[in-house]
């Protein structure tokens, strides 16, 4: 057995008859990197930890660790261990105990499984803490020894599954610290189950977005939240307001775009005039809008504008959520920076016209890119709107 904690999931599929949990996976997750698997209930990602420690085998495809084709293999021959939800720990023994029971089954001595225990306590800050039993901890020190104790035994793959659901959120900004930190210290692969948007994008080097058994995104948190390619994960992710219609012109790298409601969009394109009539869908991030008190709502007239009356207000601390409603736009929103905010507010009902520039709107290229899948042509059709580079 290697020692790399690279995954590769190879056309993974999980049939849990007749529900399809996991369809047609493919996907590497770099050794010694921290990913987390995102999406909503029922999307996948916990069959797919699951997969990956062995409690569940795929109904298809194959599952490597290193150089390891574990698809078949028992849990404890994977080199995973796995941290679950409820953190499962006994409540008749004491910390230290809880820690080195992963040993314990391994046939190490007490006197042995009881150092790298205490040692491992430790790394966690909680050796002033080995004596006590579980119910003498906070919820935050009984999510340190669960964690303790999935490491003792040296994984090259730790899997955890909501690690954080349980915390309040003063716990789970600290805790999201401290994982980070153990995962760079030790330089084991980390694969992290959530269903919270920031929680994945503060803590993962390859955040995967899931809906419905299949891949809809994967990459950087940073291309994840600014560049996405779909109008799920636009939508799914937050922070970007998603907008659609057909083509109209194509000129000097720009599109216009008709919406069905009659409002016009533009944004950067590459493609040629050929492409008019042709129904694209775009993202612009919510920050990037601009608010202005106007006298009534109705359609703008404008390109990139779009009136509304405020429906909602919500204080973030650093900018103002501003929920619009707008014919044809449900929850369109602008996050307004808090100075901006507070020099030139706005209250609900208060008609205002939203404004973006045209290089801030982003073409969600997998929604072309499905259009043009069902015929064979999705390689050509990237190819002509600009978009194979990406």
């Amino acid at each position: 057995m290697t020692r790399s904690g690279e995954i590769q999931l190879q056309r993974v599929t999980k049939r849990f008859d007749p529900t399809v949990a996991v369809e047609g996976i493919d996907l590497t997750i770099p050794d010694g990197s921290y990913c987390c698997l995102l999406g909503p209930s029922g999307c996948g990602k916990t069959t797919i930890l699951r997969m990956i420690a062995g409690h569940e085998e795929p109904t298809d495809g194959r599952i490597r660790i290193g150089r390891d084709d574990v698809t078949g293999l028992p849990p404890v021959r994977r080199g995973t261990a796995m941290m679950f939800q409820s953190y499962a720990l006994f409540p008749h023994m004491t910390v230290v105990d809880n820690v080195a029971y992963n040993l314990r089954m391994r046939g190490v001595g007490k006197a042995e499984r009881r150092r790298q225990a205490r040692a491992m306590l430790a790394r966690v800050h909680l050796d002033a803490f080995a004596e006590r039993v579980p119910a003498q901890l906070s919820g935050g020190q009984q999510q340190r020894v669960a964690l303790a104790r999935a490491l003792i035994t040296n994984p090259r793959v730790l899997l955890l599954d909501e690690p954080l659901s349980a915390l309040d959120e003063f716990l789970r900004l600290q805790m999201r610290g401290e994982l980070k930190r153990l995962q760079r210290e030790l330089g084991i692969t980390f694969i992290h189950v959530t269903h919270t948007q920031l929680e994945a994008i503060a803590l993962a080097d390859l955040v995967v977005v899931m809906d419905q058994g299949r891949i809809e995104q994967a990459g950087s948190a940073h291309a994840i939240y600014n560049e996405p390619q779909s109008a799920y994960v636009a939508r799914f992710m937050g922070g970007q307001n998603v907008l659609s219609g057909k083509v109209t012109t194509v000129a000097d790298g720009q599109a216009t775009l008709l919406s069905s409601e009659g409002d016009r969009f533009a944004l950067p394109f590459q493609g040629t005039a050929d492409f008019a009539g042709t129904l694209v869908h775009c993202a612009v991030r919510r920050d990037r809008i601009k608010l202005k008190k106007v006298a009534a709502a109705g359609r703008s007239g404008q390109v990139n504008a779009l009136a509304g009356e405020v429906y909602a207000i919500e204080y973030q601390g650093s900018y103002v959520k501003v929920t619009l409603d707008v014919p044809g736009w449900p929850d369109f929103v602008a996050n307004v920076p808090d100075d901006r905010f507070f020099a030139m507010p706005v209250d609900i009902g208060d008609a205002v016209l939203a404004r973006w520039l045209a290089k801030d709107v982003r073409m969600l290229e997998a929604d072309l890119g499905r259009a043009s899948e069902a015929a064979g042509e999705i390689g050509l059709y990237k190819q002509e709107l600009g978009l194979a580079q990406a």
